[in-house]
C-alpha cells in the first residue's frame, strides 16, 4: 500500500478540524479536492475511517488508529526532510559527546583530532564527567553520545559494548612478586597497593568487582585520586608487570557508547557515532 504524505496531511487535517470546509481552508484545497483523497484513503485501505452516519463529525475505531500513525508518519517525514537540508548543506553543525573522565583523557583525544582533521566544519564538544550526570543528560537530550568505562549497562538508554577493558593486577618488574609466573591470593594481600579514594566512580567499581570475587579490600598501600597517577606508582618508572593471581578471574569491563533511547536524526550525530564505533573497537594497542 502506496499511501501519499499529501494524503496523511489532508487525514489529519479532516481529524484535527473535525470538517471538510474547514480542512480545506487549512491545507489550501477545495472541499471536493479533500473528499477525493479522503474516499482515495479509504479505498486504499479497504476500511472506512470517518463514521459518516453521524450527524457530527466521528472517527470510526478504524480511523482513530489510522489518526497515529498518519501523525507518526508524518512527523517522521518532517525529520527525514531535515536530514536532507543538513546533507545538501554539508557536514557542519555541533556534536555533543560525553566520556567518563578516564575515557575523555586517554582514549578520545586522538580520535576527535582525526575526526576535526577530516571534517573542520564539524564542531565537536567533549565533556568528561561520571557515569550518572552523563547519563541524565543524555536522557535529557543535552548530549548526543557518550563514551563509558563501565561493568554494567544503564536503564532507559541505548549501550553498545565495543570492546573488553580486562582489569588485572600490575607491579613494576623489580617488584619481587613479577619473577614469580603466578602468585597466590594470600602473596597479593600482603602487598601494598596503590588504590584509588573513596567515592571516585572508577575506584568505587572496581572496589565492587574485587567484593564480587571475594578479594579484601587493600589494608596497606598508598591512596592516589588518578588513574594515571597510580600506574605510575606502580611503574616507577620501568614499566608494568602483569600479575596472575591463581584462582582469581577478575571480571571485565568495556568501553560502551551509549545514546539516548529515540536516536538523533542528525546526520552529524551518526557520522561521529560510526567513527567511533569503527576505531574504539579496535585494541587499543593496534592504533
Amino acid at each position: 500500500m502506496d499511501v501519499s504524505t499529501d494524503y496523511l496531511k489532508t487525514f489529519v487535517a479532516v481529524s484535527e478540524c473535525q470538517s471538510f470546509s474547514l480542512a480545506a481552508s487549512r491545507v489550501h484545497k477545495s472541499q471536493g479536492a479533500i473528499s477525493t483523497q479522503i474516499a482515495k484513503l479509504e479505498e486504499q485501505a479497504r476500511i472506512q475511517l470517518i463514521d459518516r452516519s453521524q450527524r457530527n463529525f466521528k472517527l470510526t475505531e478504524a480511523g482513530e488508529v489510522f489518526l497515529v500513525f498518519a501523525r507518526e508518519t508524518l512527523a517522521r517525514a518532517e525529520e527525514i526532510g531535515k536530514l536532507f537540508d543538513q546533507l545538501n548543506s554539508g557536514i557542519k553543525g555541533e556534536v555533543k559527546l560525553g566520556a567518563t573522565r578516564s575515557v575523555g583523557i586517554y582514549v578520545l583525544p586522538d580520535i576527535m583530532s582525526a575526526i576535526a582533521h577530516e571534517f573542520p566544519r564539524l564542531k565537536l564538544s567533549l565533556f568528561t564527567q561520571s557515569r550518572v550526570p552523563t547519563y541524565e543528560q543524555l536522557k535529557k537530550g543535552e548530549l548526543d553520545l557518550a563514551v563509558v568505562l563501565s561493568d554494567s549497562s544503564p536503564a532507559g538508554l541505548v549501550t553498545k559494548p565495543l570492546r573488553s577493558e580486562p582489569l588485572c593486577f600490575v607491579v613494576s618488574p623489580r617488584h619481587l612478586l613479577a619473577a614469580k609466573k603466578s602468585v597466590s591470593l594470600k602473596e597479593l594481600n600482603s602487598t601494598p597497593f596503590a588504590i584509588g579514594i573513596k567515592g571516585n566512580e572508577f575506584s568505587d567499581m572496581v572496589d565492587s568487582i574485587l567484593e564480587r570475587k571475594g578479594i579484601p579490600q587493600p589494608t596497606e598501600g598508598i591512596t592516589i585520586s588518578n588513574l594515571q597517577g597510580r600506574k605510575e606508582a606502580a611503574r616507577a618508572g620501568v614499566g608494568l608487570k602483569k600479575l596472575l593471581v591463581k584462582g582469581v578471574q577478575l571480571d571485565d569491563t568495556y568501553l560502551m557508547l551509549v545514546e539516548p533511547a529515540r536516536k538523533s536524526a542528525n546526520p552529524n550525530v551518526e557520522l561521529v557515532k560510526s567513527i567511533l564505533e569503527k576505531q574504539l573497537k579496535k585494541p587499543a594497542d593496534e592504533k
